[in-house]
Parts: structure tokens; sequence; C-alpha cells
């Protein structure tokens, strides 16, 4: 038998140490990324986001079954009569018992939600929060507040603000971190069974385990994986859910390590906070805690056997045991869970057999169906504006409390997204443009007039789709939702006849030529109809191209540009006669900052998303400071104002009557000349918002402000601002109304037509 020369056993053993040293070095690295991927998780800041609180007060229609649902989401407990009241504890009384425990109560009470709050005005927890008490009158009418022992007549109460959405880092991830020892046994039995019987006894790997998945893939079968819960945590805490076998490599060795590192406690601790159990719109839900608030409504500490081993059943693939969409095969998986945790002799066979006829829970009683992503990245980039430190506190992170109305967010979120789908299946341009590829846009952004709180925002139809948020990105042409501005600035000059011009003053609507430096401009009425000399109030509430342009041309552009500037715009404008009729762009928060003060009668109010950040020990980052100024004369634009009421009653925006909202309310449709844009905006005494509808690659669908836009902005103010009582504009002191009838308005060239006949109108003017 021949020997092996001596040169290939030395090359054979410097290759063997060779890929020892190698294999050496590279476990090194990958010890030194765990110990590094360690430490840096512990310091990635947690940005949670809370919703505005849920506000009741005096006149308010109630919804008393969404009241009620708010008090059980929010975890307060249902109180019965006569019991004591904690804070955190709600009750229903009826007429009777309200008018024992309040005599000063009104009569016509039919029934009284009574509770105590858990925190005070400035978000900080507290006890002791008196007793607040809501008393309900006929058709669910608000009729007063109660606070207080004994109580006193208030104005307004609310619930405390309610966390709707959180990141870890940049990653949009609700997570509820939780301790083992908080977590029930049956919930850490049931993973434990389904997931890695033998956790207790492997050094991070079963190869045994390894083997049978193997083997069981051959076969065709895929009953479970071959992972353990430590490989597992490995995938979800270090790596990524690519399917590589350089993946899975890594996977096995960084297992061994971590097994090394840490104790079979902070292992399973870890991957009951970290593994991915479903998502809530576009964020991830992470970890047992998220997951039972989803799924069951409930804190982790409080989950039963079913509860537990539904939880360990969405481990394994939470898009397909899904209880609210795959009831079926959760259900399934369920029992597959209890008969692991039976074979284990974990429960009994009562507990298994209870446990496997228990039904599924109920979807989650939440208000959004998503969390408002297009508003929390506006909220995002106000922060950033802000330069407010979100990884303060050693990373620990922020608490931002939003602007957001839940109510008016899900409002918003459903008008787009039912507004895009009518004019998808009903409207023959789009349906055209639709089956070509090209997928219709929109969005609505909405705010209370009286803080300059933001409500609702939605950016686009999608934001899995599209991340771009239309809402504080889309600069878009305005079209005819300039041409207030323009009329504003007339209610400040003089006519041709020497007097200030008002509603009744006649102006001309014929074809018209301008010239300006070196072009000639043609403007054009939307039907190609021009009505010669006509009142003011006409012009605007039909939306007149040409009567418009000659009314800014009179005024002055230069004086436009400086009103539209003082009532919100930072965008630049120019003053060019095409100005009149909204050729220039805007951000849509714009237009409803310029809207906004409108209904304010000119005294600016700023936008805002963030009313309070801060840390998560408690520290104030920043408070939002309410600030007003009269920047726009108070009676001219409640002159205006009155004139855009007519829009709505009988002018271009009069179909948000027909489509059933009836409070009163002053708004402006908007479209551009090329049909690329569709705006409406709109507002009463209390609520305000604009919608806008079009392709962001400006293609032309031969939508207006009335046909696209309107109905979505009519829908959501339907759903939300009718809520509100429906009150009307006061009318500042130097104003009185005037009634104009048929004759009266003929008189004046008004046209009186069939389709289109004169309606009695009031007008505001100036007293003097």
């Amino acid at each position: 038998m021949s020997k092996i020369p001596v040169k290939i056993l030395i090359l054979a053993g410097g290759l063997l140490v060779g890929i020892c040293a190698g294999l050496g070095i590279w476990i090194y690295k990958l010890d030194q990324s765990i110990t590094q991927r360690l430490a840096e998780k512990q310091l990635i800041p947690t940005i949670e986001f809370y919703s505005a609180p849920m506000q009741f007060f005096k006149g308010q229609k109630l919804q008393k079954n969404q009241a009620l649902q708010s008090f059980e989401r929010l975890r307060y407990r249902l109180r019965q009569y006569g019991q004591v009241l904690q804070v955190g504890d709600y009750a229903q009384w009826t007429g009777p018992q309200c008018k024992e425990f309040i005599p000063i109560l009104e009569d016509g009470v039919q029934a009284c939600i009574a509770f105590r709050n858990r925190f005070r005005k400035d978000r900080t927890t507290f006890t002791g929060d008196p007793l607040q008490v809501i008393a309900v009158g006929e058709e669910d009418i608000i009729y007063n507040i109660y606070s207080g022992e004994p109580s006193q007549a208030a104005v307004v109460t609310e619930l405390e603000p309610e966390l709707f959405a959180q990141f870890y880092g940049n990653q949009p991830i609700i997570r509820r971190k939780v301790e083992l020892g908080d977590t029930p046994p049956l919930c850490l039995n049931a993973v434990v069974a389904i997931e890695d019987s033998h956790f207790l006894e492997h050094g991070g790997v079963s190869f045994r385990g390894i083997a049978r998945a193997a083997f069981r893939d051959i076969l065709g079968r895929h009953m479970e994986g071959g992972s353990t819960i430590t490989q597992q945590l490995v995938k979800n805490y270090f790596l990524t859910n690519e399917r590589t076998f350089k993946r899975k490599f890594k996977e096995l060795f960084m297992a061994l390590l971590l097994e090394t590192r840490a104790s079979k406690d902070d292992i399973l601790q870890s991957y009951i906070n970290e593994i991915y159990m479903g998502q809530d719109g576009s964020f991830q839900l992470r970890g047992y805690g998220a997951a039972a608030e989803h799924y069951f409504s409930k804190k982790l500490e409080d989950l039963n056997l079913p509860e537990c081993a539904l939880l360990a059943s969405l481990v394994n693939a939470p898009g397909v045991y899904d209880p609210n969409k795959h009831p079926d095969k959760a259900r399934q998986r369920r029992e597959m869970v209890l008969k692991k945790m039976r074979e284990g002799d974990i429960i009994d066979e009562e507990a298994f057999q209870a446990a496997n006829k228990t039904p599924l829970p109920a979807p989650r009683k939440r208000i959004l169906s998503e969390p408002a992503p297009y508003f929390v990245d506006a909220v995002l980039k106000q922060l950033e504006a802000l330069k407010i430190d979100t990884s303060v506190e050693t990373g620990e992170g922020v608490r931002v409390f939003t602007t957001l109305n839940q109510d008016a967010q899900e409002a918003a979120q459903v008008a787009v997204r039912t507004g895009i789908a009518e004019l998808e299946t009903q409207n023959k341009n789009v349906m055209k443009l639709k089956a070509a590829g090209k997928l219709l846009e929109g969005l609505l952004i909405s705010s209370d007039p009286l803080t300059g709180f933001v409500r609702a925002a939605v950016g686009g139809r999608s934001f899995r789709m599209s991340q771009f948020n239309r809402v504080t990105q889309g600069h878009r042409q305005v079209g005819s939702i300039m041409k207030p501005l323009v009329y504003l600035s007339a209610l400040g000059h003089q006519s041709p006849d020497g007097k200030l011009y008002n509603p009744l003053t006649i102006v001309d609507d014929s074809r018209m030529k301008i010239s300006y430096e070196g072009q000639k401009w043609s403007p054009e009425n939307y039907t190609n109809r021009y009505f010669g000399e006509i009142p003011l109030f006409f012009a605007l509430k039909e939306s007149l191209n040409c009567a418009t342009v000659k009314v800014a041309m009179d005024a002055g552009l230069k004086d436009i540009v400086d009103l539209a500037q003082k009532a919100g715009v930072s965008s630049d404008l120019k003053p060019l006669p095409s100005l009149a009729l909204g050729s220039f762009e805007l951000f849509p928060w714009e237009v409803l900052q310029i809207y906004q003060t409108f209904s304010r009668f000119g005294d600016f109010v700023p936008l805002t998303f963030v009313e309070r950040v801060e840390s998560i020990a408690g520290r104030a980052l920043y408070i939002h400071e309410a600030k007003h100024e009269q920047r726009l004369d108070a009676i001219s634009t409640a002159i205006l104002v009155g004139m855009m009421k007519l829009v709505m009653s009988n002018g271009t925006g009069k179909s948000a009557i027909l489509r059933g909202f009836t409070h009163p309310a002053a708004g402006k449709t908007g479209t551009t000349s090329d049909y690329r844009d569709s705006w409406f905006a709109g507002f009463t005494p209390l609520h305000a918002a604009v919608a806008w509808v079009g392709y962001d690659d400006n293609t032309d669908d031969e939508l207006t402000g009335a046909s696209g836009a309107l109905p979505i902005w009519t829908n959501y103010m339907k759903q939300f601002s009718m809520s509100f009582p429906p009150i009307d504009f006061k009318w500042p002191e130097g104003t009185k109304t005037i009634e104009l009838d048929k004759t009266a308005q003929a008189q004046m060239n008004v046209p009186d037509e069939p389709r289109h006949p004169i309606e009695p109108v009031t007008l505001v003017i100036r007293a003097d």
C-alpha cells in the first residue's frame, strides 16, 4: 500500500487549519454581531401616537353605541346604578336614576352615562377625578354635561387620549412589551407545545426536529417546521425572512451562540415580545402583548386557555390563521395546539373539550379600520420641522399626542375609498382610464377651526400602494378654489361706480381678451355661456370665469397675492391674470388653512397635527401654543362667507344638500381648466374640510369639482360633522343680512330658468 506524499498531507492539513480558522473567525464575528445587535435593539426608540380625546359636548348628537364601545375599548369597568364609581369606571343610568342623582337635571333627559376619567387635561395619570355625567335626551341629543359632586353644569367633557399607532425606529410596528412573569403559564406552555416541545432540552438547535421536518418535506407534508424557538427568535430579531441555505446556515450558528449568552427565560421573554403576530393595516403586530390587544381587546395577563391556544396558533403563519379573516383555519390550528397540550399533559381532557368548543373572538371593537398612516406621516414631518428629538431618554422614545379625531379619520378614510370606487364604477371617463391601467387618486384633510387642530388626513387611496402623501406633498393647481380670494379683495376696494364692492355690485360677465408681458389670454366660462351684467354674488356662486377675471383686474392682482399669504399660503404666487382662476399650485393643507381662516372671518389660527410631545418618562418636549391673529378684515370676510353659503344652497355646490348634508355651510368648487384637478373646500362654524380627486400623472379625467371632489367632501361631512349642532354663522358687528326675493334678483339680470329657477337668497352686507 503506497504512502500519501508528505507534501499532500501538509497541504491538506494547512487547508483544514485554514477552514477551521476561517470558520472560527466567522463564528467570532457572528458572536460580535449578536452582542452589537442586542445593544442596538435596546437603543431603538419607540414613538407612540395618541389620538385626541373623545369629546362630549352640549347639543351634540350622540352615537350611543359608539360612545359605549369607546369606554369598553379603553377598558373602563361597567358598574351598575348604586355601585360606587372609581377612577376608570362607567355606568349607564335611566332618566329617573339620573334625576335622583342630579336634582338640577332638566326635564326630558332619558338616559345618562356617568364615569370617572383617568387623565388630567395635561394627560398625566392621577386619581380622584370628579364624576362626569352626560345627560342624553330625545333623538340622542346631549342635553347637558355635569361635573363634580355636587354636580355643576359644564360645556364639554372628554375621555383620555388613545394609542392608535406606534413606530419602532422607523418601522411601523405596534408592540407592547411584557414580562415573562406577567404572561399566563398557559400561553407559554401553548407556544412551547406547538412550536418547540423540547425547548428546555436542546442547546438552540434541534437536529431531531430538522431531520423530522426534512423527512416530512420529502413526503410532501408540512405539518410542522424544524426551527426551534431560539432559531425563530434569531430570524425575527437579527435576520430576514429570505429562504436561502446561507441564511438558514447562519441562523443555526447564531441560535447556538445565543443559547450560550442568554438563559432560557431570557430567550422565551424576548421571543414573546419579538415574534411577528400579524398586521394592523400597514403596521406590524410584534409580540404577544400587542396581539392580545389586537385580537382579544385584552391585556396579555388576562387571557384564558382558548385565547392562549389561539395566540400560539398564529405564530406559525399569522396571515393564514387570522381568526378575523380565516376563522375555519384558525379553529383547526387552535385545536391542533390544544391537542399538543393534551398530549403533553399540560391540560386535562375536560379543559381540552371546553376550550375546543369556545367560539373564536369577535372582531376587535375599534374605530379606525387602519392606523391612519397618512396622518402619522404628516405628524412625523411636523416633528421633523419642529426639530423634536424622538430618541430621547437613552433611546426610550416619545409619546406624541396628536390632534387626530378617530371618528373623523375613519369617516375620511371611508369617504375617500368609497368616493373613488363610485367614480371608477359609475363615471364613464374614469372607467375607461381604469381599464387602461390608470388609478384615480383622492385625498381629504379636515380641521377644527376653533383650535386649528387637524382632525383627519387621508393622502391617497391606499398607503400600501403609495406612500406619497398628497395632503402634504401634492402640489396641484387649485382652479376655482382661488376665486373667493378674488372676491374678498374686491370687497375691500371701490368698484367703478365709486362705492365699495358688495354682493349686489353689478359686474360684467362677457368675453374678453387680456394682454400682458407680450402674451394674450382669453378666459372662457365653463359652459361657454356668458351672462352679461350680473350681481357679484351670482358670479361667485356660479363660478363664472370671465366675471371673476374682470373683478380681479379691477381689485388688483398684487392685493390678491397679499390676501392669500395672510390667509395662510406659503407657496410662491405671481400676480398674473390667470391667478384669478387658480392657475398656480398649492398644497392641500394650504387650501384648508385658507378656508379655515375664512370660517373664522379672517382670524388666522395655524394648522397643527401635534398638540403635545413628551418622553416616555413623562418629560414635556413640546406643547402647542394656541395663537391667533386677525389678518383679514372681519366684515369683508363675513360678507364673503355669506356669498359662499349661496354656493351650497343654490350654486355649484348645491348637490351636497341633495346628497343629505343639511347643516349651514359655506364652500367653493374648484376645477382646473384642463380637468386635471377636482377640488371642493367647505366649512361650517365648527368644522372645515378639503377634498381633491385626480391622477398623479395629470391625466385629464373630465371631472369637475362638483362631480369629483364634492361627493367625497359631502359623505365625510355627513358622517362626522353632522354630529355637531346645526348652528349657523354668527355675523360680526358692522354687518347685517338682507333678503332678495325672485323679483329683486330678476331685476338684476339673474336668469330664471326651468332647470335653474331663481330662489330667494339671504346676503350679508355692511351695516352702514
